[in-house]
This record gives structure tokens, sequence and C-alpha cells, in this order.
């Protein structure tokens, strides 16, 4: 990752996990507190963008009539069927 713009802010946070943090730095496996809290937000960004994608797969089955539901259900057996004999030769 090359060198980008930080922009500074700040927060409170609870002293137990800012002590989390220093010994995540004193540890030497990652350079500074900023360096720490970035990899959370990004880890925390990462697992939103599953949330959203989980909720719209939810969503799309929930959408479904009950036509496309039991084509799904044919489609899916099928292909179980195929992958099963492919491994199975």
């Amino acid at each position: 990752m090359g060198a980008s713009v930080k922009e500074k802010v700040t927060v409170s946070i609870d002293p137990a996990l800012v002590a989390a943090v220093d010994q995540e730095v004193r540890s030497h496996h990652a350079g500074s507190r900023s360096a720490v809290v970035e990899e959370a937000l990004r880890l925390w960004e990462m697992e939103q963008q599953r949330r959203a994608i989980e909720k719209g797969v939810e969503e799309y089955y929930h959408s479904r009539t009950r036509k496309e539901a039991r084509e799904d259900l044919a489609w899916s057996r099928f292909s179980g069927r195929q992958a099963g004999s492919l491994w199975n030769d």
C-alpha cells in the first residue's frame, strides 16, 4: 500500500481497549496505535460488507415465488447429482 494522506480524528474509547492496543504495539505486531485502529476499522468495514451481502441473499430467497423456489430446488438437486457422479467416477 502506497503513501496516502491520512485524516486525523479524535475518539474516546474504553481504557481496557487502549491497553490492548498498546500491548499490540509493544509486541511489535503493529507500528502504532493508529495502525491498530486502522486495521480494526478495515476488519469492521469488511464485516459490514459481508453482512450486507448476506442480507441481500436472504432478501432474494424470501422474495421468490413458490414456482421460483421449486425451480431452484430442482436445479439444486440436479446439480448435486451431477457433481456426485463426477466425484464418484
